[in-house]
């Protein structure tokens, strides 16, 4: 937090085909991420996160909705979620924030 009764920023990055231990802040000691690494160390890093399913659309439904893709119903890139089902961004919505999305929307 910023100061007394602000809210944090929130900046979520999710990366497509990109292995989470190809960070030099994840202990990688070829491959040098400055900027990520600067990002990583005023936030929260998730070293052991696993997608919930295969392939990516799917595996980014899973996470925005908190659902398994059996209740998600995404099963293949390309398909929408379901209105139905809540997620992150409208979550996030709720509490004042203006969430924004950059990139895959499937």
């Amino acid at each position: 937090m910023t100061g007394k009764g602000r809210r944090p920023n929130v900046l979520l990055i999710t990366c497509d085909q990109w292995r989470g231990d190809c960070l030099s802040t994840a202990g990688h000691l070829q491959v040098k991420t400055p900027n990520a690494d600067a990002l990583a160390a005023e936030g929260v890093l998730f070293k052991r996160h696993y997608g919930g399913a295969a392939p990516c659309s799917p595996a980014r439904a899973c996470l925005y909705t908190g659902l398994y893709q059996m209740n998600n119903r995404v099963c293949r890139n390309g398909t929408p979620l379901d209105a139905r089902h809540g997620n992150i961004a409208l979550a996030a919505r709720s509490v004042g924030y203006d969430p924004t999305l950059f990139g895959y929307t499937d």
